[in-house]
């Protein structure tokens, strides 16, 4: 009801007294809609993001990164086939430093442990009882076992040894003692700390393995709500202390710089970022999100990138493989739950993306979606969904339809290439946007269309219900019966009308002037419709006045015709064929304005033409019509028609003509005047099936029977 009280309001006004037009309120839906979106698009709730994330993993999906062939960050995955042949997880600390020994000794120039080690191992002394461990015979082997140290001491040792970078995790539970950072930190602009992810407090490794790393780097993921990860930290927050990612990290360890340097900006106005903007590694510059999180582009996985730990162990990988490359140590083993869903793969070990972030920094090619992004997304928006409002407004539906898909196809392609570009861009706010306008505009349009055409509807139908009351009292001018007098037996007359619309300009008439003179008239009038209705009514009533003064059918006509061209602005004009028969004596008199022949049928001469004999009524004022005159017998018939007949065309073009006419009566010259008439029209109606009447039909017989014999007794 509200709805229906505000479009009402906006079309009438609340007094009726304004009405704003069709392109006020199609312009103001579009503007409300375009505003609407991009109120929706910076408010961004759930679904929006949802959906324009769903737009990034498309790009994803079509070109995904190809990896560098040199693979210069290997995989040493913890496999099942590594668990099977050294025990279940986690391994004893001396396999680990085995394994970081053996790394290094192949190549690796770092070696990074995507997984923390919080807790101390069992020293081998400590699962020896007392008694055994304190008996004098023993002493000096137990103190030549305490100085090798704990398999800890030798996994510290080899973590000293060689470069290596150790994981650390944030968590939500408070903790004190959180170590400090391996990296050091330049920043430029002011609390940069409280726009990165956050937490209270991390879950570290034990201090001698701390120490002895030459890095530590978080390894917390923040998915997006769908749980499926796109993007990884550059720095997180660690109890008030700012720290690396593992990925970030890593890159400073392999360039062997000592400083992260970090820039932030301030509020950027309308399309700008407050936040960080750049993270800076030895000579690798980062573009990132304002909360310093870097966009990835995953490549495919590829199991060229993994090497077991199994055949690191067991001396059995490929010569050369790790040379000068980074070897990160995690798992894929599904029994150990570090799986990940990505925009490539719905299963993908977080040792894999890692891997894939160093990889990519290392490059420099990286994904940004930069500053000015969401504000050229909404200038694309507004720009489109108003030129696609106007080519609605201005060329319909269809065209805007192919204009749309053609706008749609464009944003998306542009996107893509973008994307290739290493740009992302969102291309399901325009896309959006501009078919919401082209639906709601030209549903406004369709509404406002069938609005009108209701409207046409119900003219129409008033019209129609106008014409056909016209219809009606033209109808009541024509004579319904034969008329009665002294004399009626002495004739028969009969006619039939059909006006090729609603109302017609042709008129027949027949009426007694005296109780022995019968007046007959059939007319034409130019043009159709309501107008030829109007000079026919007229054009008959000013006849039959005239007629009744008396007077030869010439000088009737000659009267009509000063009476109808006068005054005449139209220049409509009517043809008229005028007789009166005497029944007493069968002398018919008649003239013609310019109508159509009258036939006179009997059974001895045929049928006979009663011709032209003046203009057509209406056009020259001085025009005078002479009278003829002809004596009919018993049984003769004279057939008065207007031009709907002879000009009556079949589906080849061809006219019914006066010819035919002849020859369809000549075949009846005894019918009477009933069957005569209906005979001609049948005739007619066979001719021209098929087609639509183009014309006015009128045809009237009146057949002559004379006076009765009297016999005298």
């Amino acid at each position: 009801m509200p709805r229906v009280f505000i479009y009402s309001m906006l079309r009438n006004g609340l007094s009726g007294t304004w009405r704003l037009s069709v392109r006020t309120v199609y312009w103001l839906i579009i503007l409300s809609v375009v505003a609407l979106c991009i109120v929706v698009r910076q408010a961004d709730p759930n679904l929006v993001a949802r959906l324009r994330l769903l737009g990034f993993d498309i790009l994803q999906q079509t070109l995904p990164r190809s990896p560098d062939p040199s693979y210069p960050v290997r995989i040493i995955d913890i496999d099942e086939r590594s668990i099977k042949a050294f025990g279940n997880w986690p391994w004893r600390r001396d396999i680990l430093a085995q394994l970081v020994d053996k790394l290094s000794a192949a190549g690796a120039r770092v070696v990074v442990f995507d997984m923390v080690f919080p807790e101390t191992s069992a020293g081998p002394l400590e699962s020896i009882p007392p008694a055994i461990r304190n008996a004098p015979d023993l002493k000096p082997l137990i103190d030549k076992l305490a100085q090798e140290g704990t398999i800890d001491d030798v996994f510290a040792r080899s973590i000293a040894r060689h470069p290596t970078v150790l994981g650390i995790i944030g968590s939500s539970q408070v903790a004190d003692g959180v170590p400090k950072a391996k990296a050091a930190f330049a920043t430029i602009g002011e609390g940069i700390q409280r726009f990165v992810p956050s937490f209270a407090g991390a879950s570290g490794n034990i201090q001698a393995f701390g120490d002895a790393a030459a890095g530590i780097g978080a390894l917390n993921w923040l998915p997006d709500q769908d749980q499926i990860l796109r993007r990884i930290p550059i720095l997180v927050g660690l109890s008030n202390t700012l720290y690396p990612s593992l990925s970030a990290e890593t890159l400073r360890v392999f360039q062997g710089a000592s400083t992260i340097r970090v820039r932030s900006a301030g509020d950027g106005g309308f399309a700008g970022n407050r936040g960080v903007t750049t993270v800076a590694i030895g000579n690798a510059v980062i573009p990132t999100d304002r909360d310093g999180q870097l966009w990835l582009r995953f490549s495919r996985h590829d199991p060229k990138r993994t090497l077991s730990a199994a055949d690191i162990l067991q001396d059995k990988a490929q010569q050369g493989a790790l040379a000068g490359r980074i070897a990160i140590i995690g798992t894929s083993a599904p029994g150990l739950l570090d799986l990940r869903a990505t925009p490539l793969d719905p299963v993908i070990s977080g040792v894999e993306i890692n891997a894939q972030a160093i990889e990519q920094l290392l490059s420099g090619r990286l994904l940004v979606r930069p500053d000015y992004a969401l504000g050229m997304e909404i200038v694309l928006t507004v720009i489109s969904a108003l030129l696609l409002g106007y080519i609605v407004y201005r060329w319909g539906a269809r065209v805007s339809a192919a204009v749309g898909f053609a706008s749609v196809c464009v944003f998306s392609l542009g996107s893509l290439w973008a994307f290739s570009q290493g740009v992302l861009l969102d291309a399901v706010l325009p896309i959006m946007t501009t078919s919401a306008a082209y639906v709601f505009g030209t549903g406004y349009l369709y509404y406002e269309a069938e609005d009108e055409r209701n409207r046409g509807r119900e003219a129409l139908h008033r019209i129609a219900m106008e014409m056909e009351a016209a219809a009606q009292i033209q109808r009541t001018f024509l004579p319904k019966e034969s008329p009665s007098g002294p004399l009626d037996h002495a004739f028969e007359v009969f006619a039939i009308m059909r006006p090729a619309k609603a109302v017609g300009g042709d008129f027949y008439d027949y009426f007694l002037i005296n109780d022995t003179t019968l007046a007959l008239a059939v007319g034409d009038v130019s043009g159709k419709g309501v107008p030829a209705a109007l000079f026919m009514s007229v054009s008959r009533t000013v006849l039959r006045a005239i007629a009744f003064e008396g007077g030869q059918p010439g000088t009737v006509l000659s009267k009509v015709n000063a009476i109808l061209a006068r005054d005449n602005t139209e220049s409509m004009f009517v043809t008229i064929f005028y007789a009166v028969l005497d029944l007493q004596t069968g002398v018919l008199a008649f003239s013609s304005a310019g109508h159509d022949d009258g036939l006179l049928l009997n059974g001895v001469a045929g049928c006979e033409p009663l011709g032209y004999m003046g203009p057509a009524i209406g056009l020259i004022d001085t025009a005078e019509y002479s009278t003829a005159t002809r004596t009919l017998a018993p049984g003769d018939t004279l057939l008065l028609l207007t031009d709907g007949i002879t000009e009556a065309f079949n589906i080849d073009g061809r006219a019914f003509s006066s010819d035919r006419v002849v020859e369809a009566v000549a075949k009846r010259p005894y019918a009477s005047a009933a069957g005569l008439v209906h005979s001609l029209d049948e005739e007619v109606g066979r001719f021209a099936t098929g087609t639509e009447q183009s014309d006015d039909i009128t045809c009237v017989a009146l057949r002559f029977k004379g006076q009765p014999l009297r016999i005298r007794s």
